[in-house]
Order: C-alpha cells, then sequence, then structure tokens
C-alpha cells in the first residue's frame, strides 16, 4: 500500500484514476472494513486506485479542543487499512485552518485538484468540511457536482449500526467480547514493555508493563488475553472474510505470521490495593496517573524491557480488589492462570477465534 502524507506528496506520485473515501476511522471496526470492501468493489469495477483519505489528528481535537480517546493511533489505522488490500492512503494533517475548508471548498481544491477524482464513496455517518457540514445528502444537493458520489449502508450488528463511538462505550463497560464482535478482532493495545516495580517477580508471577500511550484503555480489572511479540498488530487473530475482505492480489485473507510469537497472558489494568493504593470500584476508568497495564505472559521466560509489544484483550475475568496479604494475592493470580489456562486451550481448540 502506497502511503501519502499530505497533498504535496500527491504531485510526486499522484494515484491513476483515484476512486476514494474519506474518514477518521477510529477502531477501524467491521462497519469501515464493510465501507473499504464497497471502495474495493467500485474501484475494481473502474479499473480504479483504491483510494482512503484520512487524518493525523481527530477533527474534534481541533474544532472542539478535545476529542474522545483515540481507540487506533494513527499507524495501527494504516496497518489495519492496507490489510484489507487498500491500494492508496493520503494522510492530511487536520488542523485550525483546515477545519475551516467548506465542502465545496475541499471538492474543489482536494478531491477534483489535487487527487483528480471523479469518484467519492461516503459512510453513512461521514462527513467533511467546516461544521461536518459535507454530508452524502448534502453533496448531491450541489449543482452540478464534479463527482459520482455513492453512499456506503451501515452494518448492522445486534440491532444498531456499528460505529466509532458504539465500539468505544462497549470498551468502556470492559465488554471485551461484544467488542471483539463489533472489531472483528480482539482490540489491543500496542507500546513499549518500561521498567516496573518488579513486584509480579517478587511473588512468582513476573509482569511486563506496557506504556499504551494516549489511548482508550478497558476499566480496571483483570482481563485473559494474549501478548504478541514484534510489530504486527493483527498478532494471532483470524480476519473474516465476509466482513474484513480479502488480499486482491492472491483472494486469501490476510493473516498475521507472529502466531508463533503470541504467549497467552492475564493482564491487569488497575493500581494494585494490595500493595498499599485505595481500592478502584467496579467499572473504574484507567487513569494514566494511578494505574498500570502489565501482563503475565505464562511459559514465557526472557527480558523484554525496551521491546514494543501488542497486548490483545479478549475476556474480562474479574475486577481488581484488596487481598488481606501477598499469599492471598498469590492464590489468585494461581487461580486467574489456571482460568487463561483453561480459556487458551478452548480458544485453540475453535480455531483461535470467538466472533
Amino acid at each position: 500500500m502506497k502511503i501519502l502524507r499530505g497533498l504535496q506528496a500527491l504531485s510526486d506520485d499522484p494515484p491513476r484514476r483515484p476512486v476514494c473515501t474519506i474518514g477518521f476511522f477510529d477502531g477501524f471496526h467491521r462497519g469501515h472494513a464493510s465501507l473499504m470492501n464497497d471502495l474495493l468493489r467500485w474501484s475494481e469495477e473502474l479499473s480504479g486506485t483504491s483510494t482512503v483519505i484520512t487524518f493525523s489528528t481527530h477533527p474534534k481535537q481541533v474544532v472542539l479542543g478535545s476529542a474522545p480517546a483515540v481507540l487506533t493511533p494513527l499507524e495501527r489505522r494504516l496497518e489495519l487499512i492496507e490489510a484489507m488490500g487498500i491500494d492508496t492512503v493520503l494522510v492530511l494533517p487536520f488542523d485550525e485552518q483546515f477545519s475551516r475548508i467548506s465542502p465545496e471548498q475541499f471538492i474543489r481544491e482536494v478531491l477534483v485538484g489535487a487527487l483528480a477524482t471523479e469518484h467519492l464513496l461516503m459512510g453513512f455517518d461521514s462527513a467533511f468540511g467546516q461544521g461536518a457540514k459535507g454530508t452524502a445528502q448534502y453533496l448531491q444537493q450541489i449543482p452540478d457536482l464534479p463527482l459520482e458520489v455513492r453512499l456506503s449502508p451501515p452494518l448492522m450488528m445486534e440491532g444498531e449500526a456499528v460505529s466509532s463511538s458504539v465500539v468505544r462505550s462497549t470498551l468502556e463497560e470492559g465488554d471485551l467480547t461484544r467488542a471483539q464482535r463489533l472489531l472483528g478482532r480482539p482490540f489491543s493495545l500496542r507500546g513499549e514493555v518500561i521498567v516496573g516495580d518488579r513486584r509480579g517477580a517478587s511473588i512468582g508471577f513476573p509482569t511486563a508493563n506496557l506504556d499504551p500511550g494516549p489511548v482508550l484503555v478497558p476499566p480496571v480489572g483483570v482481563y485473559l488475553g494474549s501478548v504478541i511479540l514484534g510489530s504486527s498488530i493483527l498478532g494471532s487473530s483470524i480476519l473474516g472474510t465476509s466482513i474484513l475482505g480479502t488480499s486482491k492480489s492472491t483472494g486469501e485473507v490476510a493473516a498475521s505470521d507472529n502466531q508463533s510469537n503470541s504467549w497467552p497472558a492475564a493482564i491487569n489494568i488497575g493500581r494494585r490495593p494490595t500493595f498499599g493504593t485505595p481500592e478502584a470500584p467496579e467499572g473504574t476508568p484507567f487513569d494514566p496517573q494511578l494505574d498500570r497495564l502489565e501482563a503475565h505472559l505464562d511459559g514465557f521466560e526472557g527480558d523484554l524491557y525496551g521491546q514494543i509489544i501488542t497486548v490483545e484483550l479478549h475476556r474480562r475475568l474479574r475486577g481488581e480488589r484488596r487481598f488481606e496479604s501477598l499469599d492471598a494475592l498469590r492464590r489468585q493470580i494461581v487461580r486467574d492462570v489456571e482460568s487463561l489456562r483453561d480459556w487458551w486451550q478452548v480458544r485453540g481448540a475453535d480455531g483461535a477465534t470467538e466472533l
């Protein structure tokens, strides 16, 4: 996939007959994947170049001064878009000046002027231009519009349209099972392994402490999941062909080659009240100033400090609570690891997917 960063990059290597769509695509859930499949089909009909326009900054951060916690940083979004088989992505900076561009100006200067496209696919909730005025319905009312605009319908699951806001609220509730259904893959966090207090090692369960960065983290609790060693965010997941699409070159689903680097993990998100910090009530949101994200890789031996890992969160096991002693905490962790092994065995037998 070709990644063009900024309009200037278009002058050096413009896509041939681009068929475009536009959006922030936070989370890159099944609804986004359905839209990408529509884009791929349309571009193939026209023998064109499937082209995604996205932004480096969440528009609400600029327009409103704050934005919802990001589900997927830019580089993750690009990897997931690439896994769909998209040809080109144009990444535009979203700043205050850009936020004042009208839909008509964006069409004239960016879509038609810089990209020279004649085809634009809009999602059911997509909009661009000042005040998010440029919806598909609005564009179709512009006289002599120099574009063919098509609308990709919403993907309905469990009685509602799949959207980033639905995924976000599901994760904030700690419902990782439903989030996985909406995403089409386990929710994951990636970051550098940092030095912790080494308290896990002192009781026989060493952990990798992860700095997830400024992204959404599920609420405090203990989770079952896996840790992927290496750079691939797709991890051990299997992408479903019916929703997430196929590779244009092979017709096969884009899959990870890092399955041998996937380790079952018991993941703790919280403030570890047994060691003297206040106990967090059930449903407490993650606070980067107070809470830690640490994963015990079952069976792993080695030094991960400074390495980039991906933590896949599959299922919430229990809330975090204070134990009366370290021995009581150790006994509970033993039970948690037993639950992890039981879950991992069933997961492997089911083909590594819970969709």
